[in-house]
């Protein structure tokens, strides 16, 4: 399970990156507005230098959990030590003035995953595309790129062949909507009981800013992961960060629309 691989089932590939340790930390927040909460976790962030890669949960009283964990990416360097990660903890608790939780592992063969709901990456990806058509890029080659950048454009239902001008395709992607949202109740539809779902939003927080997607928490049975990395490349994510919570460990898993892979 921990050596670098590829798993391949009909149609399906994915890459398995080697593994890290795992470390997982929350924070339950009581009575603090969540627009409170954004201001204090970037402050820490920016004192730092620290990501919070992160996600809440909310609670049926109002209040809400702040979970970060030792994000096993390691495109922009080394994984930063658990010790870095426990000071991250407790210096967003003090601030708080919360109790920080550092998690234990479990006995039963456990998995978590946190799976954004959002598909995809074409509403960020077609700025690109409004940028080379206000710097006057001839017509074919914003095509050639818009293919590139969205290979399913036409499933948004966008003819490029039928678009003669940049005008044309301009009004065209400012009324399109490239957004497209799964929900709560999907997810526990494709992947059945076995499965623990639990509504999340990543918050993921740095010096760099902020970043908001809504998200489930995925917990069961490891054998059942290939039924997960199946879901996250129907989602059309590039990437999903799997933690073994009885082995300690933690890897990231890319499909194939991942664009820049991660490091070995």
């Amino acid at each position: 399970m921990f050596e670098n691989r590829k798993f391949e089932s009909p149609k399906k590939e994915f890459r398995e990156l080697a593994p890290e340790k795992f470390w997982g930390g929350s924070i339950e927040i009581n009575d603090i507005p969540l627009e409170e909460f954004s201001k204090i976790i970037k402050e820490a962030a920016d004192e730092q230098g620290f990501t919070y890669s992160g996600y809440r949960i909310d609670k049926p009283n109002g209040n809400f959990e702040y979970h970060f964990s030792r994000y096993p990416r390691r495109a922009f360097g080394p994984v930063a030590p658990i010790e870095t990660y426990q000071t991250a903890l407790n210096t967003l608790a003090e601030k708080l003035g919360a109790k920080a939780h550092e998690e234990t592992l479990t006995e039963e063969p456990k998995f978590r995953v946190l799976l954004g709901l959002q598909e995809g990456y074409a509403a960020y990806k077609v700025e690109n595309i409004r940028k080379m058509i206000e710097n006057g890029e001839d017509l074919e080659m914003v095509k050639q790129q818009l293919r590139k950048e969205i290979s399913n454009i036409e499933e948004f239902g966008i003819r490029l062949d039928e678009i003669s001008t940049t005008e044309e395709l301009s009004r065209i992607l400012d009324e399109t909507d490239f957004t497209k949202e799964h929900s709560v109740e999907e997810v526990s539809s494709i992947l059945g009981e076995e499965f623990q779902i639990t509504p999340a939003e990543i918050q993921s927080v740095g010096p760099w800013g902020e970043y908001r997607e809504p998200a489930v928490v995925i917990e069961g049975d490891k054998k059942g992961l290939d039924k997960v990395y199946k879901l996250a490349e129907d989602f059309h994510q590039a990437r999903i960060a799997v933690e073994d919570l009885q082995e300690g460990k933690s890897w990231m898993v890319e499909t194939k629309y991942c664009e820049d892979p991660d490091k070995e």
